[in-house]
Parts: structure tokens; sequence; C-alpha cells
């Protein structure tokens, strides 16, 4: 039986009804205290036959070994641990949970710029010395991580202002323009196409937008403001936010629009498996095309996938976005003759 969260719920509701030396726990009873604490975080219910698996789990050298005992009252069998202080929470990690765990923290400190990992090697040489773990992480999985990305190594700091809810004074600067200095109240790192962002409050964009967006590789130096009133963040959720647009940039004043496109294949296929953003849905389907249907605020990261299709691909609506990416594409024809 896989270790799922929702078998190991159960396994804990059981383990506290065994180790209960007060009352008989029949089957009907186990049956029915485990959907009472479960039901409520999964909304569904459990058979008696899946409560006899997981008794046959825990008591397997594979599960937790545990000295389930079946006692009699009458024709009616209930259960309990024969050793008393027995309980499945007191249990060491097994060999198996304890590579993985392994591998898993190598995994994540394979990750440049993030904040201090030392403690992972820490973690790490004690685990191989106590259960003679073997390096058995060969690259089974890989992230596409930009290691000579610029702006990394405000990651750390950045990461630590947020967290102590520091106001910070960020020396910024455009592209082709001079420095200037920005007062931020720093809310999230997001990354977006192998780029990171800080996201943060600045009282002189207060007006007109919510949180302003500042991309890492653009911040020359960060200074903590300690003689201002650090504030928090009180508009909906970021990821409600950012579930809006692609990406991370929102215009001013922008507003959600329904967009329309129709592709063809095979342009269509990979849109349907790979959708633009998280509202696409299909309006219409054939063997030649697909329309495809979008609610969120356009923005120069939607228009420039969109670019990359529109060789198979016709925007019916809204007109303007079909115009302006005509524009564009007029602009790369230029270029490239």
């Amino acid at each position: 039986m896989p270790t799922t969260k929702n078998s190991f719920e159960r396994h804990k509701v059981l383990d506290r009804c065994f180790r209960d030396r007060t009352k008989k726990y029949f089957m009907d009873d186990l049956v029915r205290i485990v959907n009472e604490d479960t039901f409520y975080y999964y909304g569904t219910s459990v058979s008696e036959r899946t409560i006899r698996k997981d008794i046959v789990y825990m008591m397997d050298s594979e599960g937790y070994s545990a000295p389930i005992a079946k006692g009699m009252d009458g024709h009616r069998a209930y259960y309990y641990y024969s050793v008393r202080d027995y309980s499945i929470m007191n249990l060491p990690m097994s060999q198996q949970e304890m590579t993985q765990l392994s591998d898993t923290i190598k995994m994540l400190s394979r990750f440049k710029g993030l904040p201090d990992c030392s403690w992972m090697e820490e973690v790490l040489v004690r685990f191989e010395d106590t259960f003679q773990l073997t390096d058995q992480s060969k690259g089974i999985v890989s992230f596409a991580q930009n290691p000579y990305l610029r702006g990394m190594n405000h990651f750390t700091p950045l990461f630590d202002y947020i967290i102590n809810k520091s106001v910070l004074r960020i020396t910024y600067h455009k592209f082709r323009k001079p420095s200037v200095m920005r007062e931020i109240h720093p809310y999230q790192l997001r990354q977006y196409n192998n780029r990171w962002f800080l996201i943060g409050y600045e009282p002189c964009m207060a007006d007109k937008l919510p949180v302003v967006t500042i991309p890492l590789d653009r911040i020359d130096l960060i200074e903590c403001a300690q003689d201002v009133i650090y504030q928090e963040y009180r508009g909906i959720g970021l990821d409600e936010y950012f579930d809006q647009i692609v990406g991370v940039s929102v215009n001013i004043g922008a507003k959600k629009e329904t967009i329309c496109i129709k592709a063809s294949y095979p342009a269509a296929a990979y849109i349907e498996s790979k959708p633009l953003h998280c509202s696409q849905r299909i309006i219409e389907k054939n063997c030649d095309n697909i329309v495809f249907e979008f609610k969120l605020i356009p923005n120069y990261e939607f228009e420039t996938i969109l670019l990359g299709y529109l060789d198979e691909c016709e925007i019916l609506k809204p007109i303007h976005l079909r115009r302006k990416l005509h524009k564009r594409a007029e602009k790369i024809s230029t270029n490239t003759k």
C-alpha cells in the first residue's frame, strides 16, 4: 500500500485507538472513528475493507511492524496493541525514508543563489554516517536554473528582509538610464522565465499599482531603512493577483479582458497540452484548429508568447491586441530583411 498523506492520517487515528486501553475498539468503531477524524479534511469516507487493509499494512514489515492483536468479546473481534507503550509515531525513520530525504535535500541544495544551504551539508554528513548512505543522487531530477543570472547575490539578503519585515532603500537602474533610489516594502520573491523578481509596496506608486515588480538583475544596492515603518500587504493574495496575467508585469490602469485566438495544428496541440494561462479554455475544436479563450490582463509577456505562435494563430479578439501584434510582427519582418 502506498504511504500517501491520506493513508498516513488514517494510520495515526488507528494508532490512537490501538493504544487506548480504556475501551475495546471493534471494527465498526474503527471505521466510524477514522471517518469522523478524516472526512473533514478529505471529503471522502472509507470502508471496512480499507481499514482492514490498513491494519494488514501496519502489521507488515514494509509498514510499521505494529504488534496489533485481536481479542474476542463473544463473537465480535476488537483490536489493540499487544505492547502497551508501542506507537507508530515513536518509530525512527526507515532506511528507505532516510535515503529519500537525503536525496531530496541534495536536490534542493543544488539551487544556486538560494538562502545559505550550509546546514544541509551538515545534515547530509550525519545521515551518511548514521545510515551508511552512499551518494546515489545522479541527476534524476534537473531544474532549469541559470547560474549566470545577474543579481542573484541579492536573493539571500532579500529573503531575510522579507521574513524580518524590513523596509528597503534600493538603488535601481533601468537599461541605459541613471540609477534611482526607491523605497520598497518587500513581500515576495517570484520567479518567471528563469529570472527572479522582488514584489513589494512602493509608496510613490501606491495610487497606480498595489505592488511593484523589480528584477533582481537591475538592483545595484540594498540598504535597510530603519527609520520607516513597514507597511503590511493588504490586497488580494499575491498568487491571485498574478493569476490575472502571464509573467510578472502588470500595466498601470490595465484591466482584465476576454481574448480569443484560433490556432491551427501543430500549434493548437502545443497550446492545448501546455496552457498559456490558468484561465485558458477551449470554446471550439475541430480537425483543423482549436479556438482558445483567455480572461486576463494582456501584457508584454503574453504578447511575446503569442508572437511565437503567430504563423499558426489568428487573434479573433480584441481587435486592439490583433493590431498591436501585427505591428510587432511587421517590425520583426523589417529587422530580419
